[in-house]
């Protein structure tokens, strides 16, 4: 198993943090496993393109800036 390119799992840690969700919720939140999250901030896997909808459909829920951008 590599790792995926970038700090994308930063990006993922970083936005979980802002969310002010732990790993375990955001995985319910999101309808993933807790280690599903926990490998996307290790950077092992990238989110799926139906789990990155669910995160953007949270960020506007939440008001926040998605993963996509650099906006906080």
């Amino acid at each position: 198993m590599t790792k995926t390119k970038g700090d994308f799992g930063g990006r993922v840690k970083e936005l979980r943090e802002r969310l002010h969700l732990t790993q375990e919720a955001m995985a319910e939140t999101l309808g993933v496993s807790f280690a599903t999250v926990n490998r996307w901030e290790n950077g092992w896997t990238a989110p799926s393109k139906l789990a990155l909808r669910q995160i953007d459909l949270l960020c506007k829920e939440r008001r926040i800036a998605p993963l996509n951008s650099d906006k906080g």
